[in-house]
């Protein structure tokens, strides 16, 4: 399990919105004055995500989130990887059946039945790939408290 700290941007609905900077790991780099990492980090580009929570928490508290392992790659993989291999599968069975025309149109609806695809394991995995809140601070202090811990005060 990966745990970040973050800070609480918004409140909404059904959930938050924090925010965290992204840093590398790169500070003892020897090439890091021509880096396009190092200059991201100098930037301090915001990373902004939606956890939904029944916490009340308030803008501007740190929380620490946990994402599962390997749910990033696995995710990622579901996402990009099903429709690109529809997309292949569909032009090589098109070029076989009928030459160009009906690869570029059994390919396209190889991606179009991989996006489906990617969104129905998407809704089935749901609850195993999103993040969660594991710990939160109380406002005006640096001490955490379990989000179970929270939740019953």
């Amino acid at each position: 399990m990966a745990q970040e700290s973050v800070l609480v941007a918004d409140v909404g609905d059904g959930g938050v919105w924090v925010e965290s900077v992204q840093r590398s790991s790169c500070g003892s780099c020897q090439a890091k004055s021509g880096c396009g990492q190092s200059a991201l980090e100098s930037i301090g580009r915001p990373v902004r995500l939606w956890v939904a929570t029944d916490l009340k928490l308030e803008a501007g508290q740190q929380v620490t989130l946990d994402l599962p392992d390997g749910s990033l790659m696995s995710s990622a993989l579901a996402l990009y990887g099903i429709p690109m291999v529809g997309l292949i599968l569909g032009a090589v069975a098109g070029q076989t059946a009928g030459g160009e025309s009906a690869s570029m149109l059994v390919g396209l609806l190889g991606l179009l039945f991989g996006f489906g695809a990617a969104r129905w394991l998407s809704n089935q995995r749901k609850g195993q790939w999103l993040p969660r809140i594991v710990a939160v601070a109380e406002p005006g202090t640096t001490m955490t408290i379990t989000a179970s811990e929270h939740l019953k005060g």
